[in-house]
């Protein structure tokens, strides 16, 4: 994993339509899914019962829609720098992100503008594995601090 300094601080004219960001991986295993079932809470029998998941037409246990969401909030957060705000964000799950799987969440800027006095980036994100590609697609948007300090222009 990328180590992140989290007393950073990303400033909207620093950022590049076109910019990748550095992301993350995630290895998956039986313990990471038992900690995230566990601390979800979500006791749907796919998240943990091999057996009914294959049942129910699914390859095996997965992830839910909580621990991606998070992955993916993450992502965002730890790029946006400690002023940042995730303003808005929409995911499609296309695919099961599995035990087994190594997850790799990443993005790219396709978009900045200023409206309302804010300084607003877009952003496609994704979750993939290297078990199934691109298993998350979304968008995103995140406020960022202007340089100046002051508002942004309407």
């Amino acid at each position: 994993m990328n180590a992140i300094d989290y007393s950073a601080e990303r400033y909207w004219e620093d950022v590049t339509v076109g910019e990748e960001l550095p992301g993350f991986s995630v290895a998956l295993d039986a313990t990471a899914m038992v900690l995230q079932v566990s601390g979800s809470q979500d006791w749907n029998r796919v998240h943990h019962d091999t057996a009914f998941a294959q049942e129910s037409g699914m390859p095996g246990i997965f992830y839910n829609t909580g621990w991606t969401t998070g992955m993916l909030g993450r992502l965002l957060t730890d790029w946006a720098g400690r002023s940042g705000w995730v303003e808005k964000l929409s995911f499609q799950m296309r695919g099961m992100n599995s035990s087994g799987a190594v997850v790799r969440a990443h993005a790219k800027v396709t978009g900045k503008r200023q409206e309302n006095h804010k300084a607003l980036v877009e952003l496609d994100i994704f979750l993939q594995n290297d078990q199934v590609g691109v298993t998350t697609p979304g968008k995103a948007t995140v406020r960022l601090p202007l340089r100046s300090g002051g508002a942004a222009q309407s």
